[in-house]
Order: C-alpha cells, then sequence, then structure tokens
C-alpha cells in the first residue's frame, strides 16, 4: 500500500508539477552586493559552459515552445559526464518566449532518492504538459502569464544538487524493481539548463526563481547559480513548498544521507558550518540573503505538509510544523524586508501550479492551489503583490498557529 501510495504522489507532484541585515524591496533594486565567491571557489561552476544540446532545437509552434535535448552518451559513465536523467535516459529543457522582458526559471519538483530509499520522477518531463497555474499564458490573472520561461524538468532525485553516478533502490515511483546504476547529476542538469537561459534571455529586467517541491528545494541550490549568470539582475525567489526544512536536530540526514550522497557538499559554504548542523538547511537561505542584498524570497509551506513531513522526511506532523515556524521566523526576523512566509494551516502540498483551492487526491493526499488563502489574501494576491512589490507582500501565518 504504501509503495503504491508513493508512486502516485511522486507522478502527481511532477504532473501538477533557504545574519545579516535587513535591505531590498520586492519590486525594485539596482546592483547590490554578492557575495558568493565562496560558493563559486568550491566548485559550484565548475560545469558553465560546458554542455551542448544536441542538434538543432525543435519549435512547437502551437504551444510556442523550444525544446533543447542532451545526447545520451553510448557509455553514461565515460568522461566527460553531461545531464542525464536518473536512469540514463536524455535531459532536456523548454523555453517559451513572452512579450516582456521578465523571465521565468522554474524548477520542475517530482520526489528525491539517497542510498536507501527512492520514490522520484525517473524521465524528463516538457513544459506543454505541465502549463498550469503560474506557467499557463491564457490564465487570466496570472501575473508572469507574459513573461519568457525557461522550464527546468527534474528527473534524477537529488533537488538539482547531484554530482554523483552510484547504485540506487529501485523506484517506489516507478513501481518497484531492483538495485540499479543511479545518476543524479542535478547540478550538471541544473548548469545546462542555465546556460540556455542566459544564451536565449541574456538581459531580463527581472527573474522569478521558482519552483514545487522537490523543484522548491532546488531554488535554493540554484540561487547563487543563477546570480553568476545574470550578476546585476534583480531574482524574485518564490519557493514552493521546499523551504529548506527537514529532520530536527539530525544533521547527518542532511550533511551525510543527502548532501555527502549525492557528492554535493561543496555546495554548501564552509565559512558556514551552521548552515546544516540544526538538521534543516534554513540557515544556509540566511547566509544567502546576507551575501547577496538583490533577491527577495517568498516561503510557501501548508503547516503539514503530508508530502514533506510524512512521506519524504518521515517525521510527525506536529514536528514539522514546530520547524517550520521556528526556522522561518528566524528567518524573517532577520530579513524581513526581504524574506516573507506564507503558511495555511493544512496538510496540502504545493500551490502555484493549480488555479484553485487544496483538494483531496485519489492517492490519499492533498494538493493545494492559487485559492488557498489566509485572513482573506490568497496565494495568487500574495504571490502577485511580491512582484508588484506592494503591501499585500506581507508575512502571513494561519493565527491559529502562532496561538
Amino acid at each position: 500500500m504504501r509503495r503504491s501510495i508513493l508512486a502516485l504522489v511522486s507522478g502527481a507532484v511532477v504532473a501538477l508539477a533557504g545574519c545579516g541585515n535587513d535591505g531590498g524591496s520586492a519590486a525594485g533594486g539596482s546592483g547590490g552586493s554578492n557575495g558568493f565567491d565562496e560558493l563559486y571557489d568550491q566548485g559550484l561552476t565548475k560545469y558553465v559552459d560546458e554542455f551542448n544540446p544536441d542538434g538543432e532545437p525543435t519549435f512547437d509552434e502551437e504551444n510556442g515552445i523550444t525544446t533543447f535535448r542532451f545526447a545520451v552518451p553510448d557509455d553514461p559513465a565515460a568522461e566527460p559526464r553531461g545531464p542525464l536523467c536518473l536512469r540514463g535516459t536524455e535531459y532536456t529543457v523548454d523555453t517559451r518566449e513572452g512579450t516582456s522582458d521578465e523571465l521565468v526559471i522554474f524548477l520542475q519538483g517530482g520526489g528525491a532518492c539517497w542510498d536507501t530509499f527512492c520514490s522520484a520522477f525517473e524521465k524528463t518531463n516538457f513544459l506543454r504538459d505541465n502549463s498550469d497555474g503560474i506557467l499557463d499564458p491564457a490564465f487570466e490573472a496570472n501575473p508572469v502569464a507574459d513573461w519568457d520561461v525557461v522550464y527546468l524538468p527534474y528527473c534524477d532525485g537529488s533537488l538539482f544538487a547531484g554530482d554523483v553516478d552510484r547504485v540506487l533502490p529501485g523506484s517506489l515511483a516507478g513501481g518497484g524493481g531492483e538495485p540499479s546504476m543511479g545518476y543524479q547529476r542535478g547540478l550538471q542538469n541544473l548548469t545546462a539548463a542555465l546556460d540556455i537561459a542566459s544564451e536565449t534571455f541574456p538581459n531580463p529586467s527581472r527573474i522569478l526563481l521558482t519552483g514545487v517541491s522537490g523543484g522548491a528545494f532546488g531554488t535554493i541550490v540554484a540561487m547563487p547559480l543563477v546570480r553568476d549568470y545574470y550578476p546585476a539582475t534583480k531574482i524574485l525567489v518564490f519557493n514552493d513548498s521546499g523551504v529548506g526544512v527537514a529532520k530536527e536536530g539530525d544533521a547527518e540526514f542532511i550533511e551525510e544521507t543527502l548532501l555527502a550522497g549525492w557528492n554535493a557538499s561543496s555546495l554548501i559554504p564552509a565559512s558556514c558550518p551552521d548552515c546544516t548542523s540544526n538538521g534543516h538547511i534554513t540557515r544556509y537561505i540566511d547566509w544567502q540573503l546576507a551575501a547577496d542584498d538583490n533577491f527577495t524570497m517568498s516561503a510557501l509551506s501548508y503547516s503539514a505538509d503530508q508530502v514533506i513531513a510524512g512521506i519524504f522526511l518521515m517525521t510527525p506532523a506536529e514536528d514539522f510544523t514546530a520547524s517550520l515556524l521556528a526556522e522561518t521566523q528566524r528567518t524573517t526576523t532577520m530579513f524581513g524586508d526581504r524574506y516573507k512566509r506564507f503558511i495555511p494551516v493544512d496538510t496540502a502540498h504545493t500551490a502555484i501550479l493549480r488555479e484553485g483551492p487544496a483538494v483531496d487526491t485519489e492517492a490519499g493526499f492533498r494538493i493545494g492551489g492559487l485559492e488557498t488563502e489566509i485572513d482573506g489574501v490568497t496565494v495568487l494576491e500574495w504571490f502577485t503583490a511580491m512582484l508588484d512589490g506592494t503591501e499585500v507582500w506581507n508575512d502571513l501565518v494561519d493565527p491559529s498557529l502562532l496561538e
């Protein structure tokens, strides 16, 4: 039963689918301080300009989408290694040109894999199949309907951080199976996509870096790398259901099971030993906000997200809620002008890829939507206010959680 639920969860999420001073504003900003050189020196940018798509991109005239494909080599393990999905299939990147000079960089979600657990989407997916919510150019209330889009599929189970080939358990999302070789090349996939983004859209006036679930966690890795490509561009980060909360007091899960297992430890600054020491990666978000004053972040999470808490973290809902409130409160206290929360009471997961309210699914979990509200403010209104820099973009936590 657990195996079938996990399979449906990962598939449904993909289908629908975070020590300084305050500063900046949601609407403006030019230039600013970028202190990410330490990460670049540690290897975050080592794959920049290393990979080329295979042949000419294809253009879907009906949907206005261009698809770039990365060839699968005869020997996937041969050097130089390149973009690849979890079980050795091709990686793709989609772009869609809008009518504005602003850019959405969207990281899709879909599970995670580590040495003892694997429930993740294993093959590439496409923008044409995921154009709902804020990715729907025909959605009249969508404030980014006319923005350019770069769509990053998620298919390697490492939250866009991995840099390792290793044997992994058979995927629960794929119906089980024996352990087999896994290619967790999230950093290559992320970098190859940002190469395409910078070539296709070299001078956006603003960037919305966003993602859901595993892709939301991925925005934490991606933020400093996006800054390398766009040194002076205002970046707005909208993190939907991957805000950096993990297992309170269990640093080993983050540092050994995930980061070391994915060969991604170097993506955390060596100068910040406390970035993961409490069992979360939220202090790494604090470090980023202190290092770069030209970006803002929205952190959205349902209070008892059963997909993150129950399936992937395997932690009681009340523990997840307590950590969520405490970790995000610290960050918004430190960076109140540039980091704000939207935390409604619910067990749902993700919101920005559905136009409606939260609903139950046949698999027994809930998916959120843009009509979710706190004190009369919907996710859509809050999202729009972040882009517009209005006072509606405020720190919103359901009052019952603060009693």
